[in-house]
């Protein structure tokens, strides 16, 4: 996929993980899995964003870790860890951290242009 920024003019090309059907024979569920690569090209940023499937036995569902780096400099400026749709952990270089609970952020309407306006590949 491919991503505009406009009001930054950037643009950051990404892969998509995978969608495993889990449970199917009792209460069914998706999980992602395996590695999403991220890149700009403008700002020399990459990230690598590991999304790990559940084990058989155990184990927490939707968890994820992620490294950002900056490619110029080969230095690597963020990692994160935890669930994608709860709690994340920033861990910045500089030894700061941050911490994101996702449930908790605003829901933001997509900023679309209009269907006739759209391009034959483009879809909301």
């Amino acid at each position: 996929g491919v991503l505009h920024l406009l009001e930054h003019e950037e643009e950051y090309v990404f892969t998509l993980p995978s969608a495993y059907a889990r449970s199917i024979l009792t209460i069914p569920w998706v999980e992602l899995g395996g590695k999403v690569n991220i890149n700009c090209a403008r700002t020399g940023y990459s990230a690598t964003v590991t999304f790990h499937t559940k084990p058989f036995y155990g184990g927490k569902v939707h968890r994820v870790t992620a490294e950002v780096k900056h490619n110029p400099t080969n230095t690597i400026v963020c990692k994160a860890q935890g669930e994608w749709n709860g709690t994340l952990e920033f861990t910045y270089s500089n030894g700061d951290t941050k911490v994101i609970d996702t449930t908790k952020l605003p829901v933001m309407r997509k900023k679309i242009r209009p269907i006739a306006n759209q391009g034959p590949l483009e879809s909301r």
